[in-house]
């Protein structure tokens, strides 16, 4: 019997993936210049070499769309039917970026691209429910507009038109020239002269005190979860919790952890659907509440229906799914997504400072400011020509 090949190990793969690398000439000037090659990255590129721009990716990652894979649980969200501008930090920004554009529009995006979606309670996500469909498309789109990606290269700078950059591969230090450039990166470097706000995670679990995490660890409950403050709500949400070791998780807690801070509260209503009375009604009868929760959360809190605890910090930070702050929206068109006094510079996706909900709304702006700084920097590369 034939023995199945064996993976590389991580390492191997590394320098295969640096080795891939190195062998990409770069040119020395483009039309436009993409710094990051994530989803907002790689929306940008499309919508630039699809308006006519020679364009390359300058990502510092060892492949682009790396960040998608990791989306969804895996599953990649593409965007939500109840998409708003109200939903995000900054709605009257979003409202002037995307104009009419709405979910339809992404979808229509993607069909373009040769993806197919499924919609799940107003989440669309790929029919494949793989977050690689999603990247492997938009790269496979990308390479047909001729866009190269200059992967393992790490941006340094950017002055007027003029790129610094470092090769991973090799340390050396190179510039080149474009015509614009759009900035797309999650991390790293931020140009002088424009106000940022620290970055910050959310998106992620929430650390708490005063229930016993560890003996509920790994338990779900459908809850309703109210975040206080001073005894005011500033959040609520309904859907699942997941309880872990060092407090709660699930996609509601993510929602809950963009505003949540320390000596918060979160109050939890584990059968929403029944009112106090009818609850109490229904565990009289049982003589408990393990025909309405989780035996097994019943076997460590009793037959409560509302439990509460009180936020100690935001946990498993290095995953968050987003990042809060970034450049100050005042500082760009929002028609364009170019910088008010710095001609020729564009930025999209997470390097600004708009961040919305679970259920789509961050890759949605991605997609779409994207395409907006995308279209926008063809179009000035080519008035520049």
């Amino acid at each position: 019997m034939a023995r199945a090949a064996r993976k590389p190990s991580r390492a191997r793969m590394r320098e295969q993936l640096l080795a891939e690398a190195a062998a990409i000439a770069l040119p020395d000037a483009v039309d436009v210049c993409v710094c990051g090659g994530g989803a907002a990255g790689l929306a940008a590129a499309i919508a630039a070499a699809e308006a006519g721009a020679a364009v390359l990716v300058l990502e510092r990652g060892l492949r682009c769309g790396e960040s998608i894979l990791a989306t969804g649980n895996g599953r990649c969200n593409l965007s939500n039917r109840a998409l708003a501008p109200e939903a995000f930090n900054d709605p009257d920004f979003v409202r002037a970026a995307f104009g009419s554009f709405g979910c339809e529009n992404i979808l229509a995006f993607f069909a373009q691209c040769g993806l197919a979606t499924i919609c799940e309670n107003g989440r669309i996500y790929p029919a494949s429910n793989q977050a690689a469909s999603v990247r492997e498309v938009l790269l496979a789109r990308a390479r047909r507009g001729r866009v190269i990606f200059g992967c393992a290269r790490e941006l340094e700078g950017i002055e007027g038109g003029t790129i610094a950059f470092r090769e991973l591969f090799s340390e050396e230090r190179h510039t080149l020239a474009a015509g614009a450039v759009v900035l797309a990166c999650r991390e790293g470097y931020l140009p002088d002269g424009l106000a940022a706000a620290p970055f910050t995670p959310a998106l992620c679990p929430i650390a708490a005190e005063g229930l016993p995490f560890k003996e509920l660890d790994g338990r779900r409950v459908h809850a309703r979860a109210a975040l206080m403050r001073r005894g005011v709500p500033v959040l609520q949400e309904e859907g699942e919790v997941l309880f872990r070791s060092y407090g709660l998780s699930g996609i509601v807690i993510f929602d809950l952890s963009r505003a949540a801070c320390p000596g918060d509260t979160i109050e939890l209503d584990l059968a929403p659907a029944l009112d106090d009375a009818l609850f109490f009604e229904l565990t009289e009868r049982a003589g408990s509440a393990r025909g309405i929760i989780d035996p097994s959360i019943v076997d460590v809190m009793g037959s409560a229906k509302h439990l509460s605890c009180t936020v100690t910090g935001l946990a498993q930070t290095e995953h968050a799914q987003v990042r809060r702050g970034g450049l100050a929206t005042a500082q760009f068109d929002p028609a364009t997504l170019m910088a008010y006094g710095k001609p020729g510079l564009f930025a999209a996706g997470e390097v600004l400072d708009i961040d919305g909900p679970c259920g789509g709304y961050n890759l949605s702006w991605a997609w779409r400011s994207g395409q907006i700084a995308g279209t926008a920097a063809a179009a000035f590369a080519r008035a520049r020509a």
